[in-house]
């Protein structure tokens, strides 16, 4: 069985892996990845690199135009994303996709796929970020599949909500959580030595992207920063480790006020574009918070009992843990928000949080439900029941 495995950013790359290693040990499987998007780009990092380095087949690579970040410039790059994937899948000719999350890379090569023949299984769906546009770019993906792989039950009833067949919306969990508990970390020895750089025995790790939805996207990265830096100049002991904004427009903005604050404080910030998954992970598991606005904090943190600071609307609308601190993008609030989470009491808070994304056997039981293969024939829609209130 061909299937093929879609990635356009380091973030879903990471997320991905461990179904990657079940579909590349599984002998009836023939597994393959189309790689675009961020992991091409230098500024990004160049993450095709570290999927190179970990071994995985990578049957086709679309390069796009990044430099851009304006929304123009994002939704052209999108266009070509969608005539390089067909092209792509054209010559891969998989007997399944498979995408992870809500990016317009990950639409556009489900429409790539839908115009081919080629049926989607969508890991992710029905999640809520009321701050993004990929919030309505997650919603058009789930019309696009015909296998659903949701990490909690409000979200696999809001999947058939939409029209889905329930028998094929499958509760799995978050993947992210399974690389929590079963991906090789680094102590802060290695860490240290891997990144060049000294940690504090109390760091952040920070990661902000663009509120794409935002009125004033700008004004919401200025208020993040200064709020972290107002938290860094009190605490002399505190450090931080942040890496690079996602390709969305105002993508380089958040990088360049990154790259002001290490000027500020260049002793105690190390700015990198990418860290790499055990990298990232053996971070959050050392840190004493996660801050900014990635699922990250929301999904992955608290299975490591690390509060996480959320600013802004990015990730409004996802299922918690008590150990997620929501704030306002603003100086005050941002800074307010830091300090309740590196006090003892918001690390009590997060010793004691439940993380709702987390289930056993995450990548198994989706390896199990892919070998299936997708249901034939046309699409239908699943139409729930209604009654009326007589008021």
């Amino acid at each position: 069985m061909r299937i093929c495995v879609f990635t356009g950013t380091r973030a879903e790359y990471g997320l991905l892996t461990p179904l990657l290693k079940r579909l590349e040990a599984d002998p009836d499987v023939e597994p393959t990845l189309l790689v675009t998007g961020s992991h091409l780009s230098e500024r990004h990092g160049h993450t095709v690199d570290a999927i190179r380095a970990d071994g995985f087949a990578i049957g086709a690579e679309v390069p796009l135009p990044l430099t851009d970040d304006s929304r123009l410039g994002v939704a052209l790059a999108m266009g070509e994303a969608v005539s390089g994937c067909a092209r792509a899948l054209d010559v891969l000719a998989p007997d399944l996709l498979v995408l992870l999350g809500d990016r317009w890379e990950c639409l556009a090569c489900a429409t790539a796929a839908n115009l081919l023949g080629v049926p989607v299984a969508h890991i992710h769906g029905g999640e809520t970020t009321e701050g993004a546009v990929d919030e309505q770019f997650r919603h058009a993906i789930t019309k696009l599949a015909r296998l659903h792989f949701t990490s909690c039950e409000p979200y696999r009833k809001r999947v058939i909500q939409m029209g889905e067949v329930p028998d094929r919306v499958f509760n799995v969990g978050a993947l992210g959580v399974e690389n929590v508990k079963t991906a090789a970390l680094m102590d802060r020895t290695a860490l240290e030595a891997d990144l060049g750089f000294s940690l504090s025995e109390k760091f952040l790790l920070v990661t902000y992207h663009p509120a794409t939805l935002a009125e004033d996207g700008a004004a919401e990265t200025e208020g993040f920063f200064a709020g972290l830096e107002t938290v860094l100049a009190e605490d002399k002991s505190l450090k931080a480790v942040i890496t690079g904004a996602n390709a969305d427009p105002g993508g380089s903005l958040v990088d360049a006020r990154a790259a002001r604050l290490h000027d500020t404080f260049p002793e105690r910030t190390l700015v990198t574009p990418s860290l790499g998954l055990i990298r990232y992970l053996s971070a959050m598991r050392l840190c004493a918070a996660v801050a900014g606005n990635s699922s990250s904090g929301i999904l992955e943190a608290p299975s490591f009992n690390v509060p996480t600071v959320n600013a802004g609307d990015r990730q409004k609308g996802r299922e918690r843990a008590a150990s997620v601190f929501d704030c306002a993008p603003d100086a005050g609030a941002v800074a307010r928000t830091l300090r309740r989470a590196l006090s003892p009491q918001g690390a009590d808070i997060a010793k004691q949080a439940r993380n709702p994304y987390e289930k056993h056997g995450t990548s198994r039981r989706m390896l199990d439900i892919l070998k299936h293969g997708a249901p034939k024939g046309p699409k239908p829609f699943f139409d729930i029941d209604y009654r009326l209130s007589k008021d």
